[in-house]
């Protein structure tokens, strides 16, 4: 992962995927309603089903208040947008939420267009989350993945989450360390751990 271009005082960077495209990466805003509702009606009804375990068609108002009026700390959320095309659409998002009740733990989510899976922008997401939570004192990052999301469950698994089958969902728990020991010396886990520290968050103290 090379040719990273910084830009909005660092909290902002591109990224190119593994095809060449420039994709840019930022914090969500409470602006980007529009771009998210656009992006729910881009999503297959596969998609939307294995994001949100339904096949819903539009989000709510309450629901983009939700996934929008983030404030970066025990809610936090990244959006990916196309670089070089007009309006910069929404390509994909990720998000964590810190457990009220463990403190250590929060629970992710990521989601990419159906036109740009397969290509890395979903590592990249999830990369900035492992970043994220590292710096915000994680120790744990928990998914719910459904059965037939093959996919994560066992892209998940190669990174060294364990899982446990709970309530017809796979729940399944990621570690999170600073140096990224805790992830496995295989080809998944050191492709994640380079994009990890392709990540440039110089402005946040504590990074990696």
């Amino acid at each position: 992962m090379t040719s990273l271009e910084l830009f909005d005082n660092g909290s902002s960077f591109a990224l190119p995927l593994r095809d060449g495209e420039l994709v840019d990466f930022r914090p969500v805003r409470q602006a980007d309603r529009e771009i998210i509702q656009h992006g729910m009606s881009e999503l297959s009804l596969k998609s939307r089903y294995f994001r949100f375990f339904t096949p819903i068609a539009k989000l709510s108002d309450a629901q983009l208040q939700y996934f929008t009026e983030v404030d970066q700390q025990n809610h936090i959320a990244w959006i990916a947008l196309a670089h070089d095309e007009p309006g910069h659409p929404g390509l994909g998002i990720a998000r964590f939420i810190r457990m009220r009740n463990q403190p250590t733990m929060a629970e992710f989510a990521v989601v990419v267009l159906d036109s740009h899976q397969h290509r890395g922008l979903g590592t990249v997401l999830m990369a900035v989350l492992y970043k994220m939570a590292s710096i915000k004192g994680m120790e744990t990052l928990r998914g719910f993945i459904l059965p037939e999301n093959t996919v994560m469950s066992h892209w998940l698994g190669r990174l060294g989450a364990v899982g446990d089958y709970e309530n017809a969902v796979y729940r399944m728990d990621l570690a999170v360390c600073s140096n990224l020991s805790c992830l496995p010396d295989t080809p998944t886990g050191r492709r994640f751990r380079e994009c990890v520290h392709s990540i440039p968050f110089q402005h946040f103290k504590g990074t990696i």
